[in-house]
């Protein structure tokens, strides 16, 4: 009896030990689930972050030849008015600094404070009349906006994009020289990392004094004259704050857009299909991708298309499409069209899941061989279109000396890019 007493004393010790053991392991392994748990908030946080714009950094070029475009409420004030509180930046409660900015070999920054609300009531001739007005070093205030925009943060530039050039003899030389200094800074700039370029050109209605940069001079115009925005910052974050429909439908007086990035040669995904816009008689090669067999020409002529993923691409549709963009690695191939893809055409591409268009590709010549087609990073057409070397015809369209500006930013980026293509497509066609 004794020894059952001392049995089931020792059962119910063991027991409480065991009990007391599951409780403390459990205790232990709650307090590292909530660790890890806390670990993987801190990494989901970060991770969010690195893909929100942090601060957003505006500098408004108000020297006296920008006056014209804050006579009233133009399409000028009501686009400062949307990006100083573009919906995102309200949600995100996006932190925001304004600044003027003005001045010759002085750079004059006059801070204008954090609230969007304060910004608009400077947006007048009366607001706009503080610093050194008579003078815009477009150069100084590049270096001042590209150095600004770092890591989360990025800035913005807005200004008529004319260089003030000192009314030399020889107004062309003094362009030329203002260019190279433009793509030194942009260079620099380059050498710390990732940095996107996005220039918008718009159109306002302009009531005041146009101040000649050639020579001496003002003339007094109430028309519609075009100004420009860059925005700085990292190529993700610029791609997903100011895609093409957000910059198309909420800019008002929105003309085009360009975008100078660092090339990352990532593939793009393509795929030949088997009838779309086809001439002559081929087969695909199903043991060699985008390989063409049995190929020979009908009535003398040879044409096929291949679907692509343009989507990693931040181009404008007016870029992608543009025939003029891509080149053919045999002449005797032209690309004839570029174009969306259709609903009904997406079946023939089974290799991808997102195709976006459909790039088509003739000869009237014999097609066997290896052909490249090169998307190939180009000024758009509009850039050059801008420009103007006189100033004798003051118009809604054009920009005095903007090819030295715009060249000389895209001479930088081709310097980084070192030959890089937006993207490469390799075809083999045989018969």
């Amino acid at each position: 009896m004794r020894n059952f007493k001392i049995m089931k004393q020792k059962i119910e010790t063991s027991l409480i030990i065991l009990t007391l053991f599951i409780i403390l392991t459990s205790c232990v392994k709650r307090e590292e689930r909530i660790h890890n748990s806390e670990g993987e908030d801190s990494i989901s946080v970060i991770t969010k972050a690195e893909n929100k714009i942090g601060k957003v950094v505006f500098y408004l070029e108000n020297s006296e030849s920008m006056f014209g475009y804050v006579n009233g409420f133009t399409e000028y004030v009501d686009v400062v008015s949307e990006l100083s509180e573009k919906p995102e930046f309200a949600a995100e409660k996006t932190e925001r600094e304004f600044y003027f900015i003005n001045g010759g070999s002085q750079i004059q920054k006059i801070p204008l404070g954090n609230n969007p609300a304060v910004l608009k009531t400077k947006l007048s001739k009366a607001g706009f009349n503080c610093g050194d007005i008579t003078k815009s070093n477009l150069n100084s205030m590049f270096q001042i906006a590209l150095e600004k925009a770092q890591n989360d943060t990025i800035s913005i530039l807005i200004s008529d994009g004319i260089y003030d050039i000192g009314k030399p003899q020889s107004p062309l030389n003094a362009l030329i020289t203002e260019g190279k200094e433009t793509r030194s800074k942009f260079i620099y700039r380059l050498q710390d990392g990732d940095l996107q370029t996005l220039l918008m050109k718009l159109s306002s209605n302009f009531n005041g004094n146009y101040f000649y940069s050639s020579h001496s001079g003002k003339k007094l115009i109430n028309q519609s004259r075009p100004f420009y925005i860059w925005i700085f910052g990292k190529t993700e974050l610029l791609n997903k704050y100011f895609n093409e429909e957000y910059i198309s439908q909420h800019l008002k007086g929105y003309e085009d857009y360009a975008r100078f990035l660092v090339i990352d040669e990532n593939t793009i995904p393509y795929q030949i299909t088997t009838s779309i816009n086809r001439k002559g008689e081929f087969r695909p090669d199903h043991n060699v991708k985008n390989k063409l067999i049995k190929a020979e020409p009908r009535h003398g002529e040879f044409q096929f298309s291949f679907a692509v993923d343009f989507n990693s691409l931040p181009f404008s549709e007016i870029y992608l499409t543009d025939t003029s963009n891509y080149s053919c690695s045999n002449p005797n191939f032209k690309i004839t069209t570029v174009e969306k893809i259709k609903d009904n055409q997406k079946h023939e591409v089974t290799e991808f899941s997102q195709p976006t268009h459909i790039i088509t590709v003739y000869t009237d010549k014999n097609p066997n061989g290896h052909l490249e087609i090169v998307l190939k990073n180009e000024i758009p057409n509009w850039i050059t279109e801008t420009d103007i070397d006189n100033e004798n015809n003051i118009d809604d369209t054009h920009t005095f000396g903007y090819k030295y500006l715009t060249n000389a930013i895209s001479e930088a980026y081709s310097n980084k890019n070192n030959g890089k293509k937006l993207a490469k497509f390799n075809i083999e066609i045989s018969n």
